[in-house]
C-alpha cells in the first residue's frame, strides 16, 4: 500500500465507519477487489465471504467462538485434537497467574490476533498481563470490518497449553475446504504458514501437497517446496469432517511432537480480503463454494471435562 493511499484511508476511516451497511460493505469490497460486490447473487469466493460477514447465521458465531467451538470439534472428530486449556474467564486478575505454569498462551475467544505467548511468566508483570487481557475483552474487534458473527460472542480469555519447540510456535497448516454440493467431492487447498511472530511466509499447496496453481497477493513465500507432512492425510480427513455442514470453511492446524491440534475454525478468512493471482481464481473457487448455504444448526455435544487447574473464581472451559 502506498503512503498516499494509506493516508487517504486514515482520513476516510471515521466517515466509512459511519456508513450504513450497504455502503460500508461496498466501499470495503471496492477498495480491495476494485469492483462492486454482488450480494444478490454472489458468484466469487470474495463475494460469498462478504455475504457471510453481512448476513451471518448463529452457526457462524458458535464456530468463531474459540471456547464454544471446542464442543463442536469434540463431537465431530474427537477431543484429542483440542489444544489443552488451563481455564477461561471473563475478567483477569494478577492473582490468576499463580495457578498457571511458567509457559502458556493467553488469548481472547472473540477476536483475531489478540494473543500472547508467555514463555516464562517469571519474566512477566502479572499486573500488565491482566491489563492487556482486560483491554482485549472490551476492544470492539468486529467493528472495523463488520464481521457481524463476532458481535454475539461473549468475550472471554483463554489460557492454553503452549505448543512450543525451542521456544518457537509450530507451523500453521490452514486447510481451505470447499463443498460444492450436488454430489461433487470437496476441493481443498492448504496455506502452509511458517515463521509466525518472526518472518512470516506462506506457501500454497493442494491436498496432495503439490504446489497450488495460484497464489495469494501481498504474501511472502519461501520459494521452496517444504517436506510433505506425515500427518497430511489425517489433517485432510479432519478438515473435511469439520467443514461438512457448510459450503466453505478454513480449518487451522498445528503439528506438535507428532500430534495434530486444531487452532481454530475460520468462517470469513482475511475478512474477505484474499486476492488471488491469477485473479480468475476468485471466480473458480467461488464456483466450488456451495451456495446457497443451508441454515444448519449443530447439535450441542456433551461438555468437555472441566480443566483441573481452574481457580475457584474462574469459569470452566465450557461453562
Amino acid at each position: 500500500m502506498t503512503s498516499k493511499l494509506k493516508a487517504f484511508r486514515e482520513r476516510m476511516s471515521p466517515l466509512v465507519m459511519a456508513l450504513p451497511d450497504g455502503a460500508f460493505y461496498q466501499y470495503k469490497y471496492l477498495m480491495t477487489h476494485h469492483r462492486f460486490c454482488n450480494f444478490a447473487q454472489p458468484r466469487r469466493f470474495s463475494e460469498k465471504i462478504f455475504h457471510r460477514m453481512r448476513y451471518p447465521t448463529p452457526l457462524f458465531t458458535r464456530l468463531a467462538d474459540k471456547v464454544e467451538v471446542r464442543n463442536y470439534i469434540a463431537q465431530a472428530v474427537g477431543s484429542q485434537y483440542l489444544v489443552p486449556v488451563h481455564f477461561t474467564c471473563e475478567r483477569v486478575t494478577p492473582e490468576m497467574f499463580d495457578a498457571l505454569p511458567d509457559t502458556f498462551v493467553m488469548k481472547a475467544n472473540h477476536s483475531v490476533g489478540q494473543l500472547k505467548i508467555v514463555r516464562d511468566k517469571r519474566r512477566e508483570d502479572p499486573v500488565e498481563l491482566a491489563r492487556m487481557a482486560n483491554e482485549w475483552l472490551v476492544a470492539p474487534f468486529p467493528v472495523r470490518m463488520r464481521e457481524k458473527h463476532y458481535q454475539a460472542i461473549r468475550p472471554r480469555i483463554i489460557f492454553e497449553h503452549a505448543l512450543l519447540s525451542d521456544g518457537r510456535p509450530p507451523d500453521d497448516y490452514k486447510f481451505n475446504v470447499f463443498n460444492p454440493g450436488g454430489g461433487q467431492p470437496p476441493y481443498v487447498f492448504i496455506q502452509h504458514m511458517q515463521g509466525r511472530f518472526e518472518r512470516l511466509t506462506q506457501d500454497l499447496h493442494m491436498e496432495d501437497w503439490s504446489v497450488a496453481p495460484f497464489k495469494l497477493r501481498h504474501q511472502k513465500t519461501t520459494g521452496q517446496l517444504a517436506p510433505r507432512p506425515a500427518q497430511l492425510e489425517e489433517m485432510s480427513y479432519v478438515a473435511r469432517k469439520l467443514a461438512e455442514p457448510l459450503g466453505y470453511m478454513r480449518v487451522d492446524f498445528y503439528l506438535h511432537q507428532g500430534r495434530v491440534f486444531i487452532g481454530e475454525l475460520t468462517i470469513t478468512p482475511g475478512a474477505g480480503r484474499y486476492v488471488f493471482d491469477p485473479l480468475d481464481w476468485d471466480e473458480v473457487l467461488g464456483a466450488k463454494f456451495g451456495w446457497p448455504e443451508p441454515g444448519l444448526s449443530v447439535t450441542p455435544a456433551a461438555p468437555e471435562t472441566q480443566p483441573a487447574m481452574a481457580p475457584p473464581s474462574v469459569a470452566s472451559t465450557l461453562d
